[in-house]
């Protein structure tokens, strides 16, 4: 029978297995981390900047980060990556208790928080561009929809976690939990086979940084499904960020909610990503990439419809019931949209490239955030709640529509 069934299950779940215990000691700590700088520094610019620092780095990192997964061995990378980011945490623990001033705490846990994104994309890319050697072509499907739906509990349990370790565990008892935890996932990678179904692909092309960027997007622009996929992905990041910015002004400013209400009706989002990954989960997409995808953004064009009629009334009860619902239906949506375009990008992007496109389209999403939280925190300033959600569900309606009309995927 060879390397299938019972070996790709096997796989399948090592696979999945390390990635919840990153996911869950990072996002933990994470959370304790930034918690711990807006305590030491009573800093609202501080914290914001620690939560800036990752993105950064994805931004500035993917370059470097795309060419040398596509040059060298992946599994390699993956653990060099690892043994980083398990170094960069026991240092840091070390200086916390030499630099216990505001200033320091900042310098250090940017640090941390700039090396670890670095890192962890490194590891990740690597491991993303082995999808296809990894486990068998019947698990490709399983294991993306299995990544997600770990990602989209950690998004519910993470910050509830450590919302009650924050006040019982020291930041350098985090810490070691974190440099467990990252243990843990390296000897998970040194037990993966990364060459279980097939040979790695490698290209030997000597490539400058510049070079790197204009390889990657030149690839994309050379995939027309990805190109497509990627396109809706990035309007779509774009345009959420309207609910990002608008909810907490809609629930908290104008109605007054507590922060622990606020906190319930905004996991419902995770919650709906749950949901969606486990339909996933049982729904094959093989072809009609496009048109599942314009699909499901009508979905979450009928949420920010919802939740731009509902604003006009005053009723705190009905506006939390239909914010809930809608952000439930906005984590389902976003959860079907996201697994065409992983499983295109990791299972049928030639192997040798999937570095440069994978870190390419990584920085080009990640810089769709702050563009839509700067657009919109300005409109914010001078439109009602009701007409930008109605704004962003029109952006949304049109581009899923030239999505829809797009019937070639190659």
């Amino acid at each position: 029978m060879g390397k299938t069934g019972d070996f790709s299950k096997k796989q399948l779940h090592l696979s999945l297995g390390s990635y919840f215990i990153g996911n869950f000691s990072s996002g933990i700590f994470n959370f304790i981390l930034s918690l711990y700088v807006l305590k030491v520094t009573d800093s609202s610019f501080s914290f914001s900047l620690i939560l800036m620092l990752g993105p950064l780095a994805t931004i500035l990192g993917s370059p470097l980060v795309g060419q040398m997964v596509d040059r060298y061995p992946h599994k390699n990378i993956a653990l060099g990556a690892q043994l980083s980011s398990i170094l960069i945490v026991s240092l840091s623990m070390l200086l916390f208790t030499r630099f216990q001033t505001p200033l320091g705490s900042v310098i250090i846990a940017g640090t941390i928080a700039f090396w670890l994104t670095l890192y962890d994309d490194f590891q990740t890319i690597a491991y993303k561009a082995s999808t296809l050697n990894l486990v068998a072509k019947a698990d490709h499907q399983k294991l993306i929809v299995g990544e997600q739906t770990i990602s989209a509990l950690m998004m519910l349990v993470a910050p509830i976690l450590g919302g009650v370790l924050y006040p019982i565990f020291t930041l350098r008892q985090i810490m070691f939990c974190e440099i467990v935890g990252e243990a843990l996932v390296f000897f998970s990678l040194l037990r993966l086979d990364f060459k279980a179904f097939g040979r790695e692909a490698r290209t030997d092309k000597q490539e400058n940084i510049l070079s790197g960027i204009v390889a990657g997007m030149g690839y994309i622009k050379e995939d027309r499904l990805l190109r497509t996929l990627l396109i809706f992905g990035v309007v779509a990041n774009l345009v959420l960020t309207a609910v990002e910015v608008g909810d907490p002004i809609v629930l908290v400013k104008d109605l007054g909610v507590s922060a622990h209400t606020y906190g319930w009706i905004m996991s419902s989002l995770a919650l709906g990503m749950i949901v969606g990954s486990v339909l996933m989960g049982n729904v094959k997409v093989a072809q009609g990439k496009c048109r599942f995808t314009a699909k499901v953004s009508f979905l979450m064009v009928i949420s920010l419809l919802a939740m731009a009629t509902v604003v006009l009334y005053k009723s705190t009860l009905l506006v939390s019931t239909v914010f809930t619902v809608s952000l439930f239906l906005l984590g389902l949506a976003i959860c079907l949209a996201n697994v065409p375009y992983a499983l295109h990008m990791r299972t049928e992007v030639a192997m040798e490239k999937q570095g440069r496109i994978n870190a390419t389209s990584a920085a080009i999403l990640e810089l769709a955030s702050p563009l839509g939280l700067f657009f919109f925190g300005t409109l914010f300033q001078y439109l009602a709640p009701g007409a930008i959600f109605f704004l962003a569900s029109i952006i949304l309606a049109g581009v899923g529509s030239w999505l829809y009309g797009n019937k070639k995927e190659h």
